[in-house]
């Protein structure tokens, strides 16, 4: 399945599942892939526990939204270990239950994937742009209580995949080891990359983001590196599309695995509170910050040495990441934001705490 149009391959994917019990009777393609290709289907007959929809993940050996990219198809296989061995990891139970979905059925001659499907579902970020503007107080504390949880659950996860139990999925997940590399350099090369896109205001910086980058590569080495998500960004946590209301019970999807690997927390944790700061530096949406309050709190304390190598890696991801996204910003605000991200990076790496203190992240250190 070389074909990277999704009409087509849509019909490759419907031929192939039909021998199987997740026949599809339609597969409609799905916005939010980026290396892959996702579509819902609807079962030709219902399974057992009443299923009728699924989603179906398919995957090449380029990004499905990029071709031209080259990526190892090994990603399809750590996911599939990913959700299988995840199975046995309790869910976040409650306001919001955050798990990840179930995998039904892979293929791994095509790299075909039958996953739990959640109906109307958007991205956290997608929920963000459409239910968070205009400003409303009212929201602080479901916001505080939906990052509360998916805080909560990613504390859960790191500690469950060190577990002495989680030893063969452990040892598993050391065939992921070429994501390692293609994320650092996404992050950390493309780091120091971008000072040539804002020479103004980050030409000064551009020794210590060098020496950053080294010293983070030389992370990749460590022996106490730990299982990760990989990916762990407002992307990939998925919620129904309705208001957020006290009282409801929502449950919440961790998906996207297949960059699942050996890393350090701080990364998984960096990534998304990076994400939920641009919600308020691009859009002034202060539903970003209560969620980053939440999240800390949900994932607990950590020691001064957790706190700013996550601190280094939300600035790292907002100039490497949040200064390319079309339509996200105003050239004034990227800016901005990138004075911003170059002020988090150099206090946390001069070790700053009483800045950090002062500052919109000052949660991160609140517990010590």
């Amino acid at each position: 399945m070389a074909d990277p149009q999704p009409s087509k391959l849509s019909e490759q994917i419907f031929q192939e599942l039909k021998s199987t019990e997740f026949a599809c009777s339609s597969l409609k393609p799905l916005s939010g892939g980026t290396a892959n290709f996702i579509f819902k289907g609807t079962l030709t007959n219902p399974l057992p526990d009443g299923t009728k929809e699924v989603a179906v993940k398919h995957g090449e050996d380029f990004i499905a939204s990029m071709p031209e990219w080259q990526i190892p198809t090994t990603r399809c296989r750590a996911e599939v270990e990913c959700l299988r061995a995840l199975g046995g990891l309790p869910a976040t139970v409650g306001t919001y239950t955050v798990r990840a979905p179930k995998l039904y059925h892979f293929n791994p001659e095509t790299n075909t994937q039958v996953q739990e499907y959640l109906p109307e579902a958007l991205s956290l970020k997608d929920y963000a742009l459409k239910h968070f503007s205009p400003r409303d107080p009212s929201r602080k504390p479901l916001c505080f209580e939906l990052g509360r949880n998916l805080g909560a659950w990613l504390r859960g996860f790191h500690r469950w995949a060190s577990l002495p139990e989680q030893s063969a999925f452990r040892e598993k997940m050391k065939a992921n080891a070429p994501m390692q590399k293609i994320k650092h350099r996404a992050n950390y090369a493309t780091l120091v990359d971008t000072v040539a896109n804002f020479p103004s205001i980050l030409g000064d910086a551009k020794g210590i983001f060098q020496k950053i980058q080294e010293e983070t590569a030389a992370e990749l080495d460590r022996s106490d590196l730990q299982i990760t998500h990989g990916d762990f960004w407002t992307g990939n946590a998925l919620l129904p599309d309705w208001p957020l209301r006290e009282g409801t019970e929502t449950l919440v999807f961790i998906v996207d695995w297949e960059v699942c690997q050996f890393s350090l927390p701080p990364l998984d944790l960096g990534q998304m509170i990076a994400e939920l700061y641009e919600l308020s530096l691009f859009k002034g949406m202060d539903e970003g910050k209560w969620l980053i309050e939440g999240f800390t709190a949900g994932y607990g304390d950590v020691n001064a040495e957790f706190a700013f190598r996550t601190a280094l890696h939300v600035g790292t991801h907002l100039i490497a990441w949040g200064t390319r996204v079309p339509g996200w910003g105003s050239e004034t605000q990227v800016q901005q934001v990138v004075g911003v991200a170059k002020e988090i990076i150099l206090r946390a790496w001069h070790k700053d705490r009483a800045w950090f203190e002062a500052s919109d992240l000052a949660c991160l250190f609140s517990g010590q």
